[in-house]
């Protein structure tokens, strides 16, 4: 969560805790309450490093574009080239499935994130949405990239 101080109140930070982290990734890796997600983790030895989690688009359900819906990194091997890696490799996946397109949401006021997926080639989508999540209105800006060649 590091990587959203100064950018979400720290109260909100504060509430999120193992417990809802838990419960959260749970969810993400049940095929009942998430189909269609597909979870890479980088690993070394018992450390989890990075995870990416991707599926088709959520809203509006989409049969031709991908979502990435979580990307995150170890901040202490962060601009390593992991999360580029993790990236890739969920794009590869999308296009296996046959998704022409991918999206994500990334924080609006997060800028090294923004800055991030900007040098991979994603674009802004001119989409705007504002997560109400624990009594907090979190603003996310969407992302696109093509994946056709």
């Amino acid at each position: 969560m590091s990587a959203y101080h100064g950018i979400v109140p720290d109260a909100f930070l504060q509430g999120v805790t193992l417990q809802s982290r838990l419960t959260r990734w749970q969810r993400a890796f049940s095929a009942e309450d998430s189909p269609g997600t597909e979870t890479i983790v980088a690993i070394d030895g018992p450390t989890i490093l990075g995870v990416c989690s991707f599926g088709p688009r959520r809203q509006p359900l989409s049969s031709t574009t991908g979502e990435i819906y979580a990307l995150h990194v170890l901040p202490a091997v962060r601009r390593a080239r992991l999360g580029t890696l993790l990236l890739d490799e969920a794009g590869r996946h999308l296009v296996q499935r046959g998704f022409k397109w991918a999206f994500l949401w990334v924080l609006r006021d997060n800028a090294d994130a923004r800055r991030f997926y900007e040098a991979r080639g994603w674009s802004l989508a001119g989409e705007e949405w504002v997560e109400e999540r624990d009594g907090y209105s979190i603003p996310e800006v969407g992302y696109a990239i093509d994946l056709t060649p």
